[in-house]
């Protein structure tokens, strides 16, 4: 594990001589310590940190519990318990309860901050495929909510609660005060048009799970997708929403993504373009595409990829968009004339050679 660590002073001189300070007092229980001053440095530390929300989707080995986590590459792992916070006096013990609920129910998870604010981001490698997955996603956040509540924390540090964690509210505020925000919200909203089944008498938080609707069962594709086990669904499974993709000039060697800077529409985006990959595999089981293959709202929205692969190396992830545009426009088109453009710039092999006869000296 690594713990990153800013100090400040008055001066560069009085930071570095807080830095190593802290050095000194932890160095009995590291494994390594080090004080980076050079800037180029201190980014390329943080942008792990940043890209920590994508990368800690993927288990460092197989051994995740989501269907597909076959020997060789990570097992997956998801948000849904992203954002609980405890105060930090109280943050070693809760760590080591936490850890030791984790084990309990069969599950493993990768932290990646805040800890000096007591908020722990966390990715837990739960199997959101199967009813027995997510019978044992529900045990687990019952039982977390109640641990959090017994440190004295919050079910959400950063962000909103939301379907993830309203169920869950009476165990922090009491059934009386959530019976009182029924009654405000009523006052206000009295036909239940705003935010419906989201804080006030919600949904359950295993319901709408959006992996529910993929297909079971790997769908036919032309490309091998060893990373994601053959799978077109996990491959698809890779975007998480980080959406580092979504940068509106270019940072540094970053490249991600071209057509959502010229346009700045979510549609033309890694993220985005996932999301309806994501529409169209659910199909008539729950998605907003059911024309499957032959989707015009998904050729419309890759159309303007360049196949640049940027996000193959951009996105924490590894989302690969110019392998899955490429799986797509071969499954729109099968059988089907392509248009001119398709032929002319797919076949400029075969055009050069026959016309390399014509060529001047």
């Amino acid at each position: 594990a690594w713990l990153f660590a800013e100090t400040g002073g008055a001066t560069p001189a009085e930071a570095r001589a807080h830095a190593e300070r802290l050095v000194r007092a932890a160095s009995a229980d590291a494994v390594d310590t080090a004080v980076v001053t050079d800037p180029a440095g201190q980014r390329a530390l943080w942008r792990i940190r940043e890209d920590a929300a994508g990368t800690a989707t993927r288990m460092p080995d197989g051994g995740g519990t989501s269907r597909g986590s076959a020997a060789g590459r990570g097992g997956e792992a998801w948000p849904g318990w992203e954002d609980c916070a405890v105060p930090p006096a109280r943050l070693g013990g809760y760590l080591r309860d936490f850890r030791a609920l984790l084990a309990q129910h069969g599950l493993r998870g990768t932290p990646y901050g805040h800890f000096g604010d007591g908020c722990i981001h966390v990715r837990i490698d739960f199997d959101l495929l199967t009813g027995d997955g997510v019978a044992r996603f529900r045990r687990f956040s019952e039982d977390l909510a109640a641990l959090v509540v017994a440190h004295g924390g919050s079910l959400s540090g950063e962000h909103g609660d939301g379907q993830a964690r309203a169920e869950l509210l009476p165990k922090m505020y009491g059934n009386e005060l959530v019976a009182l925000f029924a009654r405000f919200k009523d006052l206000w909203d009295p036909d239940g048009g705003m935010n419906p089944g989201i804080l006030v008498r919600p949904a359950r938080l295993d319901e709408n799970l959006r992996f529910g609707v993929l297909p079971r069962e790997p769908v036919d594709v032309a490309f091998g997708y060893p990373h994601d086990g053959g799978d077109f669904s996990a491959a698809v499974r890779r975007c998480v929403g980080v959406a580092k993709c979504r940068t509106e000039k270019a940072a540094g060697p970053s490249v991600m993504c071209p057509s959502f800077r010229a346009t700045g529409e979510e549609a033309h985006s890694t993220r985005g373009r996932a999301r309806l990959l994501h529409e169209m595999l659910a199909g008539d089981a729950g998605g907003l595409i059911t024309d499957g293959w032959r989707s015009t709202e998904v050729r419309d929205a890759l159309d303007l990829c360049l196949s640049c692969k940027g996000c193959r190396s951009d996105c924490p992830v590894g989302v690969d968009m110019a392998t899955y545009k490429a799986e797509f426009l071969h499954h729109h088109y099968r059988r089907r004339p392509r248009p001119a453009s398709h032929y002319a710039l797919g076949r400029l092999p075969l055009w050069l050679r026959l016309a390399a006869p014509l060529a001047g000296p």
